[in-house]
């Protein structure tokens, strides 16, 4: 239905390589567009999604997500992608900014909320509720809440030499704001330590996020396990728009002449192409590259992308034999528990056709910036997930019955002090390819929303279209406001 009608048969073929969030936008873009006769999506997996996936957990049978995953009503392309894709009850949005923070310790909770005011004081009057800061603090907060309203972007990409701690200290936040406010947003939002990230990243989180529209941080939630909510549909809708898609395929290389990215390697099979589309993870990226014959911008775009790291995600996953929590939770965020950041009522989240077993609870945990917990035995894991639920939930009698760690060192592309000007943009690569990934400079970080707007940036570049990424892809379903029709509301209150 979004396909329009092509003024001339057989105008160009493009080859998608890796049907992750970036390559499926990317794909779809192309696909609806009357310049593209032929678009061919290539996936060495069995199944599409990238790392928005699920696993099987060979005790219980369940299909657990490889780590929990969140989205953002700000996620404007990525949710686009998900109304194209005809999958809008695949997710339920907040239909009001609820984050609620726990002291597991002493069972205190309090949530910050949208309120009257308009952003960036949206939050004003639940941040002054707020009971794990002083007022003190508080106020030196407001002050870097206006710094970030006020900053232009050449000065906020200015920051991308200085970590972002040095910058909250810099600008005299405490110790406890710190470690329990903007150290919880990076972390599980972009998956950084403010140790290590770079302070221009990490103002556009809060610039655009949290602290922008009042509507921006509304939390999604998958209504079904992440295979189920993103592979299913999006292989419809790739069916339905005419796209091939070739899962279990594997490329070995990029084909050149003359300077030029003429196709793709399959085992023993040439497929050519007029342009290509490389969606791949940038440690992928970096090897294709750098292969046989490849133009002197893909060689010099391969340097800068090995200079790139990853950042691990940890997923935890507990099932109770009844119910752990208390009847109102959904997610809780931790305060002052470096491992058990967030807490997520599974049961909650999930459709009515996707629940548990009956009478089971499924809890998860996702370890942001796990790095430092690789090494950690399941065992070690299973007892800080349990010492913090006991702790919280003291009076519930569920016997955990099933105990699973998903381990992801490879996770999200790391965006450390310096890294601005390693992200390559989509044409940088040479004439015939587009590159496409969270790791490329399309103005966000390592998200789903990220991964998104890169496939369109791709497209529009091999469109040779002018395009804005903060603006809808044409033609494609609005992102949805919260009125919008279609959408599930979520209410955590």
């Amino acid at each position: 239905m979004f396909r329009t009608s092509k003024a001339l048969p057989g105008i160009m073929r493009v080859v998608v390589i890796g049907a992750g969030v970036a390559g499926i936008s990317s794909a779809l873009a192309l696909a609806d567009d009357n310049a593209v006769d032929e678009v061919i999506l290539l996936e060495a997996r069995k199944n599409i999604g990238g790392r928005v996936s699920s696993v099987t957990d060979p005790i219980s049978g369940l299909e657990l997500d490889n780590c929990q995953h969140a989205c953002f009503r700000v996620y404007h392309r990525f949710l686009q992608l998900i109304a194209r894709a005809e999958a809008k009850k695949s997710i339920k949005l907040q239909a009001r900014t609820v984050l609620t923070f726990t002291d597991a310790s002493s069972g205190k909770s309090s949530a910050l909320k949208d309120g009257r005011l308009a952003p960036p004081n949206h939050m004003l009057g639940s941040m002054l509720k707020f009971p794990f800061l002083t007022l003190r603090d508080k106020t030196r907060m407001r002050r870097v809440i206006t710094a970030f309203s006020n900053m232009s972007e050449e000065e906020r990409l200015a920051l991308d030499d200085e970590t972002f701690i040095d910058w909250l200290r810099r600008h005299r936040q405490s110790d406890a704001a710190i470690d329990r406010f903007w150290r919880f947003f990076v972390l599980a939002a972009l998956n950084m330590s403010l140790e290590e990230a770079s302070t221009a990243v990490c103002v556009l989180l809060f610039k655009r996020g949290l602290f922008g529209d009042a509507h921006a941080f509304d939390v999604g939630s998958f209504q079904n396990h992440l295979s189920g909510a993103i592979d299913a549909p999006f292989r419809a809708a790739l069916k339905s728009a005419g796209v091939d898609l070739r899962c279990s395929t594997l490329v070995s290389r990029l084909l050149w002449e003359n300077g030029s990215c003429i196709g793709v390697q399959v085992g023993d099979t040439a497929v050519n192409a007029d342009s290509v589309v490389l969606a791949t993870p940038h440690h992928i990226t970096t090897r294709m590259l750098s292969g046989e014959g490849a133009s002197d911008p893909a060689i010099s775009v391969a340097a800068r992308t090995a200079s790139l790291g990853y950042t691990a995600l940890i997923g935890l996953h507990a099932l109770y034999d009844a119910t752990k929590t208390r009847a109102d939770t959904t997610f809780t965020a931790l305060v002052d528990e470096p491992i058990i950041q967030m807490i997520f009522n599974r049961n909650a989240e999930l459709s009515d056709a996707n629940q548990p077993p009956d009478g089971v609870q499924w809890l998860s945990t996702p370890v942001s910036f796990a790095d430092p917990y690789l090494e950690m035995s399941d065992e070690e894991l299973q007892h800080e997930f349990e010492r913090v639920a006991d702790s919280m939930w003291p009076e519930s009698e569920a016997r955990m019955l099933r105990f699973f760690v998903v381990r992801t060192k490879r996770a999200t592309c790391a965006f450390p002090v310096g890294s601005h000007k390693l992200r390559p943009s989509a044409g940088d690569a040479g004439a015939g390819l587009a590159l496409a990934g969270d790791y490329t400079d399309q103005g966000w970080p390592s998200t789903m929303e990220g991964a998104a707007r890169s496939g369109l940036v791709a497209a529009a570049h091999i469109l040779e279209r002018e395009w804005n990424p903060d603006s809808p892809w044409p033609a494609w379903p609005e992102n949805p406001h919260r009125e919008s029709e279609g959408w599930v509301a979520w209410d955590c209150e």
